[in-house]
């Protein structure tokens, strides 16, 4: 990331804490077919993807922190369009 004044980061910062507030405004109802549902899902189907690519069915023996890694990757990527690595 380019290094930026004081006055670039606050706006940036501004920026995040607005688009943050208006998911999280979105974000109220969690009945299925809601906004909120919806994350949840693709969240949930991307750690399932990560395990069974990963490991295959047998999946339910390897460690957390490989899984928590590889989905995090995966939710920027879809959230954000980024792909970020541990």
């Amino acid at each position: 990331m380019q290094d930026l004044t004081q006055e670039q980061a606050k706006q940036v910062e501004n920026e995040i804490e607005q688009a943050m507030e208006t998911l999280k405004k979105h974000m109220v109802d969690t009945e299925p077919g809601s906004y909120a549902h919806g994350w949840h899902c693709n969240i949930t189907m991307m750690v399932s993807d990560a395990i069974r690519e990963e490991f295959g069915e047998m999946g339910v023996y390897v460690t957390s922190r490989k899984i928590s890694n590889d989905a995090a990757s995966r939710f920027m990527k879809l959230c954000f369009g980024v792909e970020t690595k541990p």
